[in-house]
């Protein structure tokens, strides 16, 4: 919605009685001296007083920034950049991503929990944000009472167990043994600390016995940087086709799927099920869309439908899935719905990986 500005009115004096002029015509000769007590009558009902009003379809284009937590070339915001130009023309209006990375999204998040609920200000981010709320007391927000869920944007089935060339595993379960060896820690890499990696290193450490150490960076491209650079860690979890072509030139390999089936773009990866802990399942993230708590339900709505119809565009969705992500756009009632689910879901994984909150 755009703030527009009508105009101002002076309740008395000559510029009022060239007002009268203008508006009244013809009149104003005819009513002589009372022209400028007809219009100051019409004045003091307010219908031409200066008034700042809403209106969904104004002609300016309001700026809608997107808050994304991550650096340029994670998945949120290659995500999110693939949308903005076909949502520019759903919402009517310019976007503009802002990267603010670190924490885990708490930096963001507390961006957007002091923002104003107008709609101008939105948060795209993932489950590791939601993480938040199990992981820290600190946090200087609550995720499900400082914001509002406006969609369920995108969910990816899985992730890809990697290693660098530095770690002599080329199965799952040579890689559990190759943890063991104290005398040369196994070190997994993360977008930050309660990031969904981060989650599901520990979980694969409780459920497998294997004991590789977390080390948590700014953000997936820094994490994935660290992972083909040097020895800092030699361990990842990744969306498949963000490292696919490191994969395929022999610079990274892929041990497992964490999703229920074999991703199709790798036929030839075992699920880790398959790979030696039957029964295992990861479903790696899901992207969504926040707002500030205050912003009022027909502009979550209004804006809920751009990126609904945004994630029907066949360019965007085959970006999406392209990235290992199936399109979503599901209603605010919805996603609050799945939130809450999730919150609870993951309390108990938090208690299997034996993670407390700090």
């Amino acid at each position: 919605m755009t703030k527009i500005r009508l105009f101002s009115c002076e309740p008395t004096g000559p510029s009022l009685t060239r007002l009268g002029s203008s508006i009244l015509g013809p009149l104003s000769a005819e009513l002589g001296q009372w022209s400028t007590l007809v219009l100051g009558l019409i004045l003091a009902t307010g219908l031409l007083c200066e008034k700042t009003v809403w209106a969904a379809d104004a002609p300016a284009e309001p700026t809608i920034r997107i808050l994304i937590p991550q650096p340029p070339g994670g998945s949120m915001d290659a995500n999110m950049r693939s949308m903005s130009m076909v949502l520019e023309k759903e919402l009517k209006s310019k976007i503009i991503i802002d990267n603010k990375a670190g924490a885990n999204g708490i930096i963001a998040g507390d961006v957007l929990a002091h923002a104003p609920g107008d709609g101008l200000t939105l948060l795209y981010t993932s489950n590791s944000f939601a993480n938040n709320q199990l992981l820290s007391k600190k946090i200087p927000f609550d995720v499900t009472r400082d914001f509002k869920a406006v969609t369920l944007a995108a969910t990816m089935p899985g992730y890809m167990v990697l290693v660098n060339t530095s770690v002599n595993a080329k199965t799952l379960g040579e890689l559990i043994a190759a943890s063991q060896n104290t005398d040369k820690p196994v070190r997994f890499g993360s977008g930050g600390i309660g990031n969904s990696q981060h989650l599901l290193g520990e979980l694969l450490n409780a459920k497998s016995g294997s004991k590789m150490q977390h080390v948590p960076y700014k953000g997936l491209a820094p994490m994935t940087t660290a992972l083909l650079g040097n020895d800092e860690i030699q361990v990842a979890f990744a969306a498949p086709t963000t490292v696919l072509n490191y994969i395929k030139s022999g610079k990274l390999r892929a041990l497992a799927y964490t999703g229920s089936k074999r991703w199709a773009g790798l036929p030839q990866v075992p699920t880790v099920a398959e790979a030696g802990l039957p029964g295992f399942l990861y479903e790696a993230a899901w992207h969504g869309v926040f707002a500030p708590a205050s912003t009022p339900k027909a502009v979550i709505d209004r804006i809920q439908i751009g990126f609904a119809n945004t994630l029907k565009d066949k360019r965007v969705s085959e970006f999406l899935q392209g990235g290992g992500y199936e399109p979503v756009g599901n209603s605010s009632a919805e996603f609050t719905t799945y939130l809450s689910a999730y919150l609870k879901d993951m309390a108990e994984v938090l208690k299997i990986a034996h993670i407390e909150e700090e």
